[in-house]
């Protein structure tokens, strides 16, 4: 079983140190098993990419079903810790994790002071399947295969910069966005506003591409340009004030975030607790800010309550 743990461990952090750590095991046990596994399958399990091992092709193939067969043993075998319910483990992604989870993990925490709580976090969709975990944050359409999902909350969507960036373009309606750089996220085009706005604007397609929310929001906060942002990734920058909205309109989004566990299993008492607190925290009524416009009959500015593009369009 510690075999098999360690090559599991080992693929999933991308080093047989942070294996060791993880499994509480010295990093030679780690390198022991992976080599022996590799004699009885007579092929080679990780290559050397810089300061990470990073699983072979063949590896990646096993892994899917060593993690199947993990699962079906820690649902016939629950270590002592779940029974006792004083550990919880959750994957999230890192964004996430970064611009909302650990800012307020404290309330959660200060519940439940006897609790040991692991959060890890990966941009992998299918890691909430992986042995340990009891929940999973995950944000899409709530339809993941081998899973059960509840929903947590919608998003929004709307542009934000950085307070001297929208001075420094004069940053008051739509269409000043011209003469902006629009940062640009991988998974998340700028089209879909545009388009609400009624701006002739095409997506970018030249400058930095970012595959990571958090990544784009720093940009924006260092002045790089004008994100569009989820509103729950906002709250805290918004009311701090190293972010600022920009306009009136938002577009509701498709997707939202959901608490997602293995099909065909039972929360534990403390990972259905989380649940519970997790909708709460996200449901929480937030005060938004809305975007100052300028009033062309005087120098004075003025606030117009936000609207959303679904009443637009």
């Amino acid at each position: 079983m510690l075999t098999l743990q360690a090559f599991e461990a080992a693929a999933r952090h991308g080093s047989y140190s942070r294996a060791a750590v993880e499994l509480n095991v010295t990093h030679g046990a780690i390198s022991h098993r992976i080599r022996e596994l590799e004699e009885r399958l007579h092929m080679r399990l990780f290559q050397r990419v810089g300061h990470n091992m990073e699983p072979t092709r063949e590896a990646v193939t096993l892994l899917a079903q060593v993690r199947q067969a993990m699962a079906t043993l820690q649902l016939t075998f629950p270590d002592k810790a779940r029974r006792q319910d004083t550990k919880l483990v959750i994957s999230v992604h890192p964004a996430f994790a970064t611009r909302w989870l650990i800012r307020r993990i404290d309330g959660f925490l200060a519940e439940h002071p006897k609790l040991v709580m692991e959060v890890r976090t990966t941009a992998d969709l299918g890691d909430f399947l992986a042995p340990g975990i009891d929940i999973a944050v995950r944000y899409g359409t709530g339809a993941w295969p081998n899973a059960t999902s509840d929903p947590l909350c919608d998003e929004r969507l709307f542009p934000v910069c950085a307070p001297q960036y929208r001075a420094q373009h004069r940053l008051r309606r739509p269409a000043d966005l011209n003469r902006c750089r629009l940062l640009r996220h991988l998974w998340q085009p700028w089209s879909p506003w545009l388009q609400a706005s009624g701006l002739a604007l095409r997506e970018p397609t030249v400058g930095l591409v970012l595959s990571d929310s958090s990544m784009v929001l720093e940009a924006a906060e260092a002045g790089q340009g004008v994100a569009l942002a989820r509103s729950l990734f906002t709250r805290d920058a918004l009311e701090n004030g190293t972010l600022v909205r920009l306009f009136e309109l938002q577009m509701p989004e498709k997707n939202g975030y959901f608490a997602v566990w293995r099909a065909g299993t039972t929360l534990s008492g403390v990972a259905d607790l989380f649940r519970v607190w997790l909708k709460q925290a996200l449901q929480a009524p937030v005060v938004v800010v809305a975007p100052v416009v300028a009033d062309s009959s005087s120098s004075r500015r003025v606030r117009r309550p936000a609207r959303t593009a679904d009443r637009k369009l």
